[in-house]
């Protein structure tokens, strides 16, 4: 026969109930409820004993599970008020420590609040979402489990879910362990939150950009080479993939797990998906288009589209098109139509993995629009605005940067010189436009080498004038004066090299690096032509310097 009796205190916060030796603290709902209606009424010394006592059994497994068992058939104590004790329950309980049923318990009787009450579902969310960033995997099978049962039993707190995944996202200056964690955990959450795709990609990837402007590749790349430098006692069998410029670092790492991202979404049980692959790109073109492309000097997230779109020749046109479409629609600002072409021609020079012939074709409708724009623009062009002419001037500076990256690849077709013949670009580079002019100087040096070792166009002597006239030219138009500088182009080559280190290895084998080919050239013509280097170079941004590797 079991024999037990009851201790009562002074005040009627617990009762203590022995049996067979074993001491348990229970506390009643009745206890509770007067604990709440004191506390309302201002008197909180029976509140505060209350969450004392729960606080110094948080290791009692049976202790919890019967409170939360309590709670949850007496949820219409939450019903008006009582939010502060949901707030220390989720936040003064250590739940690292917490064994899987004293997490289920907890989960049940929440997700049984929220039912009851909807107003509750944000200070769970908000919870949940905390959770991503401790560093404790039962703890994130908890949030997720919670979370998809959640989303299944109350489907209206799913417009929580962006709002909360924002505000909770890491800031970049937080440690890059906490900013991994938050990430994979947000990836994770799509398994069953497919339709929050785009809005976590587009909370990512602007947290992402955001560090991305703040680690400039030329800062990266100072920052490495002065460490460099300080760590010569090193042997060259010693690998680290750390990058010591502490923003880089972090971004590395998140990108390392968003190309990891793709490549499950993209590639499973060794067969390439498809559908599931084209339906990521439409995701991230959304989000190029509405975040990546508008933001100047981002060196490395761009390239998660020029991954995806190695995976199949479908992708890269589609993207490619995306460029063009841009470019050539009136009703965009002209910072957009910069932008996409811009990408168009660092894309089509950089990725290997675009054919030689797709790269013609592309190039040849660049030319095709430049003969359109001259034979309805080129009338007394000197006396007007050379800004009027920007995209005339973006497009040709793009056909020479695509033909300085690629000209091997065309020669060596048996056809592919005669091609570039027939773009006429001689007659571009010396129409009244005078686009050498206003194209990079890194670039318009280059190409003339080419040119001249090609026999497709003669620029040097164009070159040799412009030098003459480097100053900044008096414009006259629209009955009015202004000195425009001549260079209104952009330095800005969106897929210029990648420099973090450990996710490189995705981009390495599908990249096309420049190749310095100054040997192929005629020493005598390249030195004849050294001092209009000289003056080119002087008048040459750092940031253009960077648009030609080796230059």
């Amino acid at each position: 026969m079991s024999h037990h009796r009851a201790l009562d205190y002074d005040y009627p916060k617990i009762r203590f109930f022995i049996q067979e030796q074993e001491m348990i603290e229970y506390v009643l709902i009745d206890q509770i409820q007067e604990a709440f209606d004191q506390f309302n009424r201002g008197q909180k010394y029976l509140y505060s004993t209350l969450t004392t006592t729960i606080k110094d059994n948080q290791t009692n497994d049976e202790y919890l599970i019967r409170l939360f068992n309590e709670l949850h058939d007496h949820v219409d104590l939450f019903e008006q008020m009582n939010e502060q004790f949901l707030d220390f329950l989720q936040f003064q309980i250590d739940w690292t420590k917490q064994s899987k049923a004293v997490l289920d318990a907890f989960s049940h009787f929440q997700i049984t609040v929220i039912s009851s009450n909807i107003k509750h579902a944000e200070r769970y969310l908000s919870f949940l979402f905390t959770l991503f960033t401790v560093p404790e995997n039962s703890i994130h099978d908890f949030a997720h489990d919670t979370l998809q049962r959640l989303m299944f039993t109350v489907p209206l707190a799913s417009t929580l879910l962006c709002p909360i995944a924002e505000r909770y996202f890491p800031f970049m200056t937080k440690d890059k362990h906490i900013q991994v964690l938050y990430v994979e955990n947000l990836l994770r959450s799509l398994n069953y939150l497919p339709i929050e795709r785009l809005k976590f990609f587009e909370i990512i990837l602007t947290k992402l950009l955001r560090m991305d402007v703040h680690a400039s590749r030329q800062d990266i790349l100072r920052t490495e080479e002065r460490h460099v430098e300080n760590e010569m006692v090193f042997t060259l069998e010693q690998s680290d993939d750390r990058m010591k410029h502490e923003q880089a670092d972090k971004l590395d790492w998140l990108m390392f797990i968003l190309f990891e991202y793709i490549t499950k979404v993209s590639h499973k049980d060794g067969k390439f998906q498809y559908k599931q692959t084209e339906l990521l790109l439409k995701d991230f073109l959304n989000i190029f288009n509405k975040f990546l492309s508008p933001t100047h000097d981002s060196s490395h997230v761009q390239f998660l589209i020029f991954y995806i779109c190695s995976f199949h020749r479908d992708f890269s046109d589609e993207f490619m098109n995306n460029c063009w479409k841009t470019f050539v629609s009136p009703s965009i600002s002209m910072t957009f139509r910069q932008a996409a072409i811009y990408y168009l021609c660092s894309f089509i020079a950089r990725a290997n993995y675009i054919k030689i012939k797709s790269v013609l074709t592309l190039t040849q409708s660049m030319v095709d629009w430049l003969h359109m724009y001259m034979s309805t623009t080129e009338t007394d062009t000197c006396r007007t605005n050379p800004k009027r002419h920007i995209p005339f001037y973006a497009i040709c500076q793009a056909v020479l940067y695509i033909f300085i990256y690629r000209h091997q690849e065309i020669a060596r077709l048996s056809n592919g010189i005669e091609r570039v013949f027939q773009w006429r670009l001689n007659h571009v580079i010396s129409s009244k436009l005078n686009p050498l002019k206003f194209c990079l100087p890194a670039i318009t040096l280059q190409f003339a080498q080419l040119a001249r070792n090609y026999q497709i166009a003669f620029c040097y002597s164009i070159i040799e004038t412009n030098r003459r006239y480097s100053l900044p030219e008096m414009f006259s138009f629209d009955n009015y004066s202004s000195i425009v500088p001549s260079q209104i182009l952009h330095a800005y080559f969106p897929f210029d090299p990648y420099v973090l280190k450990r996710s490189s290895i995705f981009i390495r084998p599908i990249y096309n690096e420049y190749q310095d080919e100054s040997e192929d050239f005629n020493r005598a013509d390249t030195n004849e032509n050294e001092n209009i280097l000289q003056s080119l170079m002087m008048s040459t941004t750092p940031s253009s310097l960077h648009s030609i590797d080796g230059v």
